[in-house]
């Protein structure tokens, strides 16, 4: 039975360092917005560990982080959480004449914004066309995105570190898409930050 015990120790030390060479895409995922890559990629090199291919492993992750445009899908709890209810009606861009958004409570309130084919994205950062002053807390650099899908208006968590929650309370799974519509209200970090979506 020694043999038995050299096996168990050869399998834990190996997936013990491909765990640490997972750490690598875990990282980076979370660094280039892409953290459902970077856990997957952390949980392949363990896997992967015993068989000697770790490292491959991890260099093939690293090169989809980089190279994406999309993450990978978040875990089906998160899936099943985002899921537009079966009564919502969804609204497609080439109704109505478009939609706006209109801030409620926060540093922005009373302004309003049209969302035009490029969307609207949130944050510090000075690309960002709803743009909260720099000392606004909890609020990141690039907090969300709304956007059109396929016709759709779809608001998107861009990894932010506090978190877009629909008015509800739901929180929004981390760069996976959540369709909207008129009349959805939706937060940045606390209900302090609300805006509502309605049509033009």
């Amino acid at each position: 039975m020694e043999w038995f015990f050299y096996f168990l120790l050869y399998v834990a030390l190996t997936v013990l360092f491909g765990c640490l060479w997972g750490l690598i895409p875990f990282y980076l995922g979370r660094n280039r917005w892409r953290p459902n890559m970077g856990r997957w990629g952390q949980i392949w090199c363990g896997v992967s560990g015993p068989f000697g291919l770790s490292f491959f492993v991890m260099l093939g992750f690293v090169i989809a982080i980089l190279v994406s445009d999309h993450d990978m899908r978040p875990p089906r709890q998160q899936l099943r959480q985002s899921q537009p209810q079966r009564n919502q009606v969804q609204y497609q861009q080439s109704a109505a004449g478009g939609l706006a958004l209109t801030c409620l409570a926060g540093p922005l309130k009373g302004q309003s914004y049209s969302l035009g084919r490029d969307g609207l994205m949130f944050g510090r950062d000075n690309d960002c066309a709803v743009h909260f002053p720099a000392g606004t807390g909890g609020i990141s650099r690039h907090h969300c995105s709304l956007s059109w899908q396929q016709g759709i208006p779809v608001l998107t968590d861009l990894g932010s570190a506090y978190g877009t929650f629909l008015g509800d309370g739901r929180k929004l799974p981390p760069h996976y898409p959540t369709s909207v519509g008129p009349g959805t209200r939706f937060y940045l970090a606390s209900p302090a930050n609300l805006f509502q979506i309605s049509t033009l």
